[in-house]
């Protein structure tokens, strides 16, 4: 007990609360050009072996092939960028 804090002065409520331990969060940066949450800058949150945290970027969902004449999509073709 501290020098300064009589026996008195302790509050027996609080000490038979069972102890919460808060976690410290890990923040993240974006590793690229924009640091904004635009749709070509969409992330991923994963977590090393090592047991760290890092961002890895997603890429952007390809449209796929389109008809020239109609403009439809085409059936049976991956959609690839």
């Amino acid at each position: 007990l501290k020098s300064w804090l009589r026996s008195s002065q302790l509050c027996t409520e609080h000490s038979r609360a069972p102890a919460v331990v808060a976690r410290m969060v890990e923040r993240l940066t974006y590793r690229r050009h924009s640091r904004y949450a635009t749709k070509a800058n969409r992330c991923r949150t994963l977590r090393t072996p090592g047991g760290r945290l890092i961002l890895q970027v997603v890429k952007k969902k390809a449209k796929g092939p389109a008809c020239g004449d109609c403009g439809k999509r085409l059936i049976g073709f991956p959609c690839l960028r």
